[in-house]
This record gives C-alpha cells, structure tokens and sequence, in this order.
C-alpha cells in the first residue's frame, strides 16, 4: 500500500497498479530528485478538474453563473435541465 500521496518517479514505476489504486483515493504526486514533476488523478477527479476549467474558460459560463447566483438570492431562481443549460451556454461561447 502506498504511505502518503507523493511518491518518486523511480519507486512508482514498478508499482504503477499500486499508484493507480491510490489515485483513485486522491491525488497521488510523483517526484524527480526530489521535485514534483506529474500528478496521477483519478478519471472522476480528472473529468472534475476538466468541467471546472471549462466553466472558468467560458466567459458565457461564468456570466451564467453569476446570473444564477444573483436569482439565487433574490429568490427569483428558475431551474433548467443541466443539458440545456450546458448546450446553451456552449452555443453562446
């Protein structure tokens, strides 16, 4: 089993299957001479960070959610279906 979340590039190698299990608990760091240089994530935790980063990519995104935020508090929200709303917001961007 794997202690801590930061392994080296030298000891992960032969313990790839090891690695990847771990990553599946969180973010795993591998190191060269003692430096981060690669992160083993999860294919959840990657589709995540990849959902996130497409929000604070997408002008349109960030507009949206701000316009959610502010209905949300006014107590003037309106719901869609998340597929719409992507759709949307992609079409827009």
């Amino acid at each position: 089993m794997l202690d801590g979340n930061t392994i080296s590039i030298n000891e992960a190698r032969p313990r790839l299957t090891e690695v990847v299990q771990a990553a599946e608990r969180g973010p795993i760091t591998i190191t060269k001479n003692g430096r981060p240089v690669a992160m083993v994530v999860s294919a959840e935790e990657w589709e995540e960070l990849r959902a996130t980063l497409e929000v604070l990519g997408n002008p349109a995104m960030q507009r949206d959610l701000s316009d959610y935020e502010q209905a949300r508090q006014a107590g003037t929200l309106i719901t869609h279906a998340h597929d719409e709303v992507i759709g949307e917001a992609r079409q827009r961007g």
